[in-house]
């Protein structure tokens, strides 16, 4: 690789961990809103997270130009970019590269989590409507985890994907 190259790979690099930083602090605001019920700025996030995560993509794209990849950016992976840096930039590489992983790992413990107060919060009001209905009678019981397991069949209301 050329070292202009390297220099627009190492800019795009950068510009990914910061849109995945901001990825990351919309889901931090996404979980405090969840917690808040705020549905407007849940609303607002939800935009803000899509355009976070179409910016990826793009540069996710512009990486792949960068080096010449042939590949789909559905197939991209970071492990093969990094095989092309040459030897003598590769720990600067790997110190960005690793940043990415710990973000996007984070990334993903905060989107289960904001999953599963959603599906509980659901589940809870399910309950409720249930009992307010006459549907089932109230039979809720409490596992070792602190959770409640739901008494009746019905499902009044449920996540989308």
């Amino acid at each position: 690789m050329e070292n202009d190259v390297i220099g627009l790979v190492e800019t795009l690099f950068f510009k990914k961990i910061m849109l995945y930083n901001d990825l990351l602090h919309y889901f931090k605001e996404e979980r405090e809103s969840l917690i808040n019920i705020n549905l407007d700025k849940l609303w607002k996030i939800s935009k803000e997270k899509e355009k976070a995560c179409s910016e990826i993509i793009s540069t996710r794209q512009e990486i792949m130009s960068a080096v010449g990849s042939k590949e789909d950016h559905q197939s991209f992976n970071l492990n093969r970019i990094m095989e092309c840096i040459p030897g003598k930039y590769k720990t600067d590489f790997q110190k960005l590269y690793l940043r990415i992983l710990k973000l996007k790992g984070e990334i993903e413990v905060l989107r289960i989590q904001n999953m599963t107060v959603i599906d509980d919060s659901l589940d809870f009001m399910d309950e409720i409507i249930s009992i307010i209905t006459g549907e089932t009678e109230s039979r809720i019981i409490y596992n070792d985890k602190c959770r409640f397991s739901k008494s009746g069949p019905n499902l009044f209301l449920n996540r989308e994907i």
